[in-house]
C-alpha cells in the first residue's frame, strides 16, 4: 500500500509536472505564437506603411523630373511668346515651379499631406545635401532662377536673357540627371525594403514551422489547432503582402512610363535649343574636355567657315586663337576645367580671332560656364565686330583731326550731356579763362559761374530757345571772368547734336572764342567815330545821334529842352598870327571849359572848325540863358599858355534856341541856334543872344 501509495504520489507528482511542464510549455508556445502573430502583424502593417510612402516618394521625385523639364519649356515659351499671349504662359510657369517647390520641400523636409516622411536613408540625405553641389541646392538655384524670371518685365524677357539662358541650360541637363538619379535611388531603397521584408516574412514563416512542429511533438490537439489558426493568419498576412506587392509593381511600371514619356519631352526640349541655337545671329559654341568643340551653330559656320562637322571634337584654341595667344588661352582652360572660373568668364572682352583660312578679324566674346555631365563646359557667343571697329576707328580719325581743327584756330570746345548734366571741356576752353583743364570741373554750374552776372540770364535763354525749339542754333557773345579777375569777351557757337526717339534734346555741342581783342578794337573804332580826335567832345555824327535821342525824349514826356551854338570870335586870326597849333590849343581849351562848367549831362559836339554846339536836357529857356553866360564868362577867363609867348586870350558867341512847338527834329532847333548866334556875331561878338520863339 505504501508502495502503491508512493507510485500513485509518484505518479501524480509526474502528472502535475508533466501536466505543469506542459502547461509551461503551452503558454511559452501562445507567448510565442503571439508574439510571432504580433511580429507578422507589425510587419505587415510596416510593409504597407513602407510600400505606401516608398510609392509616394516615386511619385513626387518622378513628378519633380517631369515639373522641372515642363518650368524649362514655359520659360522659353515665355521669352518667345509675344507680349499680348504671356500673361497665360505667366500664370502656368507660376503653377509649376510652386508646385515644383513644395513637392521638392516634401521630400527633402517631409509632408504628412503627400505622404512623404521627414527622414532618409544616409545616401539619399547626402545626395540631396552634399556640400559639393546637392540636389537640394541645384533645385532651389533653379526655382529661385524661374521666380526671378518671372518677375522681369516683358522688355527684359529676351532669347539671351541670362536667366532664361540658366533654365534653358540646367533643366535638360544637370538637373533632370540629378532628379533622375533621386528616382533611380528610391526606387532602389523600395525594392531593398521589399527583399527585407520578405527576408523577414520568411525567416518569421519558418520560425512558426519550427514552433509549430514542437507543438506538434510535445503539446498535442490544442497546439494544432491554435497552429492551424496561426498558419491561416500567415497565410492571409502573406497574401495581402503579395498584393501590396503587386500594386508597387504597378505603380513603378506607370513611373516608368512617365520618365520614358518625360526623356521624350526632354528631347523635344533639346531640339527647340538646336533651332533657337542655328536661328541665333551670333556664333554659339560649347567646348568641354581639353577644349574639344561639342556645340557648333550655323553662324559659327559662316563666321569662321569650318562646317559643324569639321568642328565638332577638334581643339577650338588650335582653331581659332591666334598663335601669340594659344598659350595663354591653354592655360586659362586647364585652370577652367577644375575649378569652373577664370578671368574670362562673365565678362564680354574684345579679342582676335582667325578664319579658316587664316585671316585675323575682330571679335566680341561672351563667356559662360556651364557644368554638363559632372564636368564643366564653356559656353561662349561670338560676334564679328570688323564694323563696328572700322566705324569706331573712323570716329576716332575724326575726332583726332577735329581737335588738330579745334587746337589750330585755338576754339575752346564743349559737348553737354542734356540728361547728366556733365559737360566736356578740352584744354583751350580753360586756358580762355586762366585756368588749367585740370582745376576745372565739368558741370553747367561752373559755366554758369564763369559767365558775368549781367549776361547770365541773356546766355542760359539762348540755350534754352534752342533746346526748346525756338531757334536753330545758339551764337551769342557775352562776357566771362578770367581767373585774375578781368573780363573776357567770348563768341558762343553751339548746336543740339542728339535727340532722342521722341525728338528731345540729349546732347548739345559748341565752341567759345575768345574776341576780347575784337571787342576793344571794335570799342576804340567806336569812340573814335563818336569823338572829336582833337577835343575829346562829340563829333558832328555822334552829337546829332544823340540830339535826336534826346528831342524824341523830350517831345514824348513834354519836357524841356535847349541849344547852344557856339563860335570862337577871331578864330581865323589866331591861326593867322600864332600858328595852327595855337588854334589847337584854343579849341581844346574852349573844350576843357565846357566840361569843367556845364552838367555831366549836358552834350558838346565840335560841328566843324571852331563851331560847337552844346544840347542842354531838362532845360528850359532862362536856364539856358543862364548856363550861356556863364560859360562865356569862364571862357572868357580862359588863358591858353603858348611856348615862349604871353598867354592867349579868347571870347566866344553864343546863341540860344530853346524847343518851341514848331521844332520837329533837331535840325530846326540848330538853324533857330544858328539863327541867334549869327545876330550875336553881328552885334559885336562876345555876347549871348537868344533865338525867338516859332
Amino acid at each position: 500500500m505504501v508502495n502503491r501509495k508512493l507510485l500513485t504520489d509518484v505518479h501524480i507528482a509526474q502528472n502535475c509536472a508533466i501536466a505543469r511542464a506542459l502547461t509551461r510549455r503551452y503558454a511559452v508556445a501562445l507567448m510565442l505564437v503571439a508574439a510571432l502573430s504580433t511580429s507578422a502583424w507589425f510587419s505587415l502593417r510596416l510593409v504597407i506603411a513602407e510600400q505606401q510612402s516608398t510609392a509616394a516618394i516615386v511619385n513626387v521625385s518622378g513628378r519633380q523630373r517631369m515639373l522641372s523639364q515642363r518650368t524649362a519649356l514655359f520659360a522659353n515659351l515665355l521669352a518667345m511668346t509675344p507680349p499680348p499671349g504671356r500673361p497665360a504662359i505667366r500664370s502656368q510657369l507660376q503653377e509649376a515651379v510652386d508646385l515644383m517647390e513644395r513637392s521638392h520641400r516634401g521630400l527633402t523636409r517631409g509632408d504628412p499631406a503627400m505622404g512623404l516622411p521627414a527622414g532618409h536613408s544616409p545616401k539619399v540625405h547626402a545626395m540631396y545635401f552634399d556640400a559639393g553641389g546637392g540636389v537640394d541646392a541645384q533645385v532651389a538655384a533653379y526655382i529661385q532662377a524661374v521666380r526671378q524670371l518671372l518677375q522681369l518685365s516683358d522688355e527684359g524677357l529676351t532669347a539671351d536673357n541670362p536667366l532664361l539662358l540658366q533654365i534653358t541650360r540646367t533643366a535638360p541637363t544637370r538637373l533632370v540627371a540629378a532628379l533622375d538619379a533621386m528616382v533611380k535611388q528610391y526606387q532602389a531603397e523600395g525594392e531593398a525594403n521589399v527583399r527585407r521584408v520578405e527576408t523577414t516574412e520568411t525567416a518569421l514563416w519558418l520560425l512558426t514551422l519550427a514552433l509549430l512542429a514542437l507543438e506538434a511533438g510535445l503539446i498535442f490537439q490544442p497546439f494544432v489547432r491554435h497552429i492551424n489558426r496561426v498558419v491561416g493568419k500567415l497565410q492571409q498576412a502573406t497574401g495581402e503582402l503579395q498584393l501590396h506587392r503587386d500594386h508597387l509593381e504597378e505603380l513603378v511600371r506607370q513611373r516608368t512610363e512617365e520618365l520614358q514619356s518625360k526623356s521624350a519631352e526632354l528631347a523635344e526640349s533639346m531640339e527647340k535649343f538646336r533651332l533657337i541655337s542655328s536661328a541665333a545671329q551670333d556664333a554659339i559654341v560649347i567646348i568641354g574636355k581639353d577644349a574639344e568643340v561639342v556645340h557648333w551653330n550655323r553662324a559659327a559656320e559662316q563666321l569662321f567657315g569650318y562646317s559643324e562637322a569639321e568642328a565638332l571634337g577638334r581643339n577650338l584654341h588650335e582653331m581659332i586663337v591666334p598663335a601669340p595667344m594659344r598659350d595663354f588661352a591653354r592655360a586659362g582652360y586647364q585652370k577652367f576645367e577644375q575649378t569652373g572660373q577664370g578671368i574670362m568668364i562673365g565678362k564680354t572682352i574684345q579679342a582676335s580671332s582667325l578664319r579658316k583660312g587664316g585671316d585675323e578679324f575682330p571679335i566680341e566674346l561672351s563667356i559662360s560656364a556651364v557644368k554638363l555631365q559632372n564636368s564643366w563646359h564653356a559656353l561662349s557667343i561670338i560676334r564679328d565686330v570688323t564694323k563696328r571697329k572700322g566705324i569706331e576707328d573712323t570716329l576716332r580719325r575724326n575726332e583726332e583731326q577735329l581737335r588738330f581743327v579745334l587746337e589750330g584756330a585755338e576754339l575752346g570746345f564743349w559737348d553737354w550731356n542734356i540728361r547728366t548734366g556733365e559737360v566736356l571741356r578740352n584744354s583751350r576752353w580753360a586756358e580762355m579763362l586762366g585756368y588749367s583743364h585740370d582745376e576745372i570741373r565739368h558741370t553747367t554750374q561752373q559755366w554758369t559761374d564763369f559767365v558775368h552776372p549781367d549776361d547770365r540770364e541773356q546766355a542760359w535763354q539762348s540755350i534754352l530757345d534752342v533746346i526748346e525749339g525756338r531757334s536753330p542754333a545758339h551764337k551769342l557773345e557775352y562776357r566771362m571772368l578770367h581767373k585774375d579777375g578781368s573780363i573776357r569777351w567770348i563768341l558762343d557757337q553751339a548746336k543740339v547734336m542728339q535727340r532722342d526717339a521722341a525728338g528731345k534734346p540729349i546732347r548739345m555741342s559748341g565752341t567759345h572764342s575768345d574776341i576780347t581783342e575784337r571787342k576793344r578794337l571794335e570799342a576804340e573804332l567806336t569812340r573814335q567815330a563818336r569823338t572829336d580826335h582833337l577835343t575829346g567832345v562829340s563829333s558832328r555824327g555822334y552829337f546829332m545821334e544823340q540830339a535826336e535821342q534826346e528831342l524824341a525824349s523830350a517831345l514824348r514826356y513834354r519836357n524841356p529842352l535847349a541849344m547852344l551854338m557856339m563860335d570862337i570870335d577871331f578864330f581865323k586870326q589866331v591861326n593867322d598870327i600864332h600858328g595852327h597849333k595855337a588854334g589847337d590849343a584854343v579849341l581844346k581849351k574852349l573844350a576843357d571849359v565846357c566840361r569843367e562848367t556845364l552838367r555831366d549831362a549836358d552834350i558838346i559836339g565840335r560841328l566843324g572848325g571852331e563851331e560847337f554846339a552844346v544840347l542842354l536836357p531838362q532845360t528850359d529857356k532862362g536856364n539856358a540863358i543862364d548856363a550861356a553866360e556863364r560859360l562865356k564868362e569862364a571862357l572868357g577867363k580862359a588863358r591858353v599858355l603858348l611856348d615862349g609867348a604871353m598867354p592867349l586870350s579868347f571870347t566866344v558867341s553864343i546863341g540860344v534856341a530853346a524847343l518851341s512847338a514848331g521844332d520837329d527834329s533837331v535840325d530846326a532847333l540848330l538853324n533857330r541856334a544858328d539863327q541867334a548866334l549869327y545876330r550875336a556875331k553881328h552885334s559885336g561878338r562876345n555876347r549871348v543872344c537868344v533865338a525867338a520863339a516859332e
